[in-house]
């Protein structure tokens, strides 16, 4: 193989090596620590529930409070497990809507082919 392709690739590899980040932690949206308590009309958006990925190892919730501040909540404390709960409650409605509207579809396009004849 040709040397300048060796040292081209070589080069490549440590530039790689040198761009991984050896604490996945640091790409987490919460690295600063959680808060304790929030009134809900102080909830501006939110919950966003940032589920473990590449970039960080950790399920994450954060909230933007009515002062544009993004706070983070421990998904271990009383109110990130009810805010965990309550979206696995809505993403099971979310599939049974969805099925139960592919079949009434089905039904009511059916109906209206009859009602035509």
């Amino acid at each position: 193989m040709n040397p300048a392709v060796v040292t081209f690739l070589s080069c490549l590899l440590v530039l790689c090596v040198r761009g991984q980040s050896d604490n996945r932690s640091e790409s987490c949206k919460c690295s600063n620590g959680f808060i304790g308590r929030i009134i809900p009309k102080h909830i501006r958006a939110g919950p966003f529930i940032h589920e473990p990925s590449v970039f960080c190892s950790r399920t994450e919730i954060t909230l933007i409070t009515t002062a544009n501040m993004k706070k983070c909540v421990n998904p271990q404390s009383p109110l990130g497990k009810l805010i965990l709960n309550n979206n696995q409650k809505k993403k099971a409605a979310v599939s049974v809507t969805i099925t139960s509207g592919q079949t009434n579809t089905v039904s009511s396009s059916s109906l209206k082919t009859t009602s035509k004849l």
